[in-house]
């Protein structure tokens, strides 16, 4: 989650205190959530609370409650005049979805998929004086983690903790209550540029919404399209967006890998206006109906897609389905050579190799898109479907809902959403996580510095 404030970089100790006592801005929520996924092309929104039932993962589905697909673009470039489209854009998305859902909501929890974005694996150390292991050392050793990688310029979005090894041992998920000398923490850091999580943040405040936190889209996205198998035994999640390409690897139940392409469909759309030789907005038309990779259509085929005359304006052409094939598919290689090559800078081995792939996002209803993927990945290949949530049926284009989706589940799966005398007094691990990430924030100074 994101930390709050930015004091220059301070001691191992003072980086413990703020773990152990970060203040919440935050209002007390109650369990209702607004996800928001800001993107190139469209602003997508959803509204949903947990329907009443014992609260476990199986037995609390979402109910949602409203929803909103605004196609006007959205965050890009970060100049002034976008910062007012991206508030306009947020705010329509929100005003839709608080009509579904019959009231107003003022915060909102975002998705960033954008440039800088960024998950890999750090470990760090400490000696354990304790008896056993505890809350303290466990924080102790993921501050140590944190340590190691230090990333200037940087907001941590997620501290997720992969396992704990004692005493030079092997990972494992829960030391606490075990004795040891050195207790050693792997986590996996995901961070993306202060700046632009800043910029995406006063968009939400242009639009009346607060921010409660800002999630990897990547991450979100697998885990709405992705089931509980699928990550454990290894996935790769492919978030085909408009401005660039997000790969999140998942394996034995934990993120372990994450980054953006800066490559996504709308460099599509520019090829296939080049190639076409017309405007943007017909090639963006084009692809939309016409589109496809692969086999199963005939490259002899006319379509409609008018073209620039001598004149400078649109005149009426029929043009080859296959020069437009022929645009997206090389442009389609490139994405997918530059996953595959992610992937293994990344280094996983063993049994953190992706196993199989699952492709989301808008670009993953191209016809033959998974397919295609699947021959430059070596990896099965599937269209993602929103698993994780049993309430979706009405989204008919899923996989372009699948990082609000995800963003939606995981902010109602947080603890910090129940007030009440049952919630343990001990915090989880995930909770420490998510304390580290935001004293790293504060102690590092990470919003001072330039990227």
């Amino acid at each position: 989650m994101i930390g709050r404030g930015a004091p220059e970089m301070g001691s191992a100790a003072s980086l413990l205190d703020a773990a152990q006592g970060a203040p919440s801005a935050r209002p007390a929520l109650h369990a209702r959530a607004c996800a928001l996924d800001v993107g190139v092309s469209k602003t997508a929104c959803l509204i949903g609370a947990e329907k009443p039932s014992p609260r476990n993962a199986h037995a609390s589905p979402i109910l949602l409650e409203g929803l909103a697909l605004e196609n006007a673009p959205g965050f890009a470039s970060g100049k002034g005049a976008d910062f007012d489209a991206c508030a306009r854009s947020i705010r329509i998305a929100l005003d839709e979805a608080e009509r579904g859902a019959g009231g107003a909501v003022s915060h909102v929890t975002l998705s960033y998929s954008g440039p800088g974005l960024r998950g890999r694996i750090v470990r760090g150390g400490v000696k354990v004086r304790a008896a056993g292991v505890g809350p303290r050392e466990a924080r102790a050793a993921l501050a140590a983690a944190l340590q190691s990688a230090p990333a200037p310029g940087c907001a941590a979005l997620h501290v997720l903790p992969i396992g704990y090894a004692i005493d030079g041992g092997e990972l494992i998920p829960d030391p606490r209550g075990m004795p040891a000398r050195w207790l050693e923490a792997e986590v996996c850091l995901v961070t993306a540029p202060a700046p632009a999580v800043e910029a995406l943040k006063r968009c939400a405040r242009g639009a009346g919404a607060a921010t409660d936190a800002v999630i990897a889209g990547p991450f979100a996205a697998g885990l709405a399209c992705t089931t509980d198998d699928e990550r454990d035994a290894g996935v790769l999640t492919i978030d085909l967006g408009a401005g660039g390409t997000g790969a999140a690897v998942f394996a034995e139940g934990c993120l372990v890998h994450l980054e953006h392409i800066p490559m996504g469909g709308a460099r599509i759309t520019r090829d296939i206006a080049k190639r076409l030789e017309t405007t943007f907005a017909v090639a963006e038309r084009a692809k939309l109906l016409f589109g496809c990779v692969g086999g199963g259509f005939d490259p002899r085929e006319a379509i409609e897609a008018p073209r620039l005359g001598a004149d400078g304006r649109l005149e009426s052409y029929a043009a080859p389905r296959g020069l437009l094939a022929d645009a997206i598919s090389l442009r389609l290689a490139e994405i997918f050579s530059a996953v595959r090559a992610s992937v293994n800078a990344a280094a996983l081995g063993g049994q953190r190799t992706p196993r199989r792939a699952v492709l989301v996002g808008g670009g993953a209803l191209l016809p033959g898109a998974a397919e295609f993927a699947a021959d430059y990945l070596g990896l099965p290949t599937r269209v993602g479907a929103l698993h994780a949530m049993r309430d979706y049926d009405q989204l008919g284009a899923s996989p372009a809902f699948a990082a609000s989706a995800g963003v939606l589940g995981w902010r109602l799966a947080q603890t910090d959403f129940y007030i009440d005398d049952e919630r343990p007094s001990e915090p989880s691990l995930r909770e420490l996580g998510a304390g580290a990430a935001a004293a790293a924030t504060r102690a590092w100074g990470w919003l001072k510095q330039n990227f």
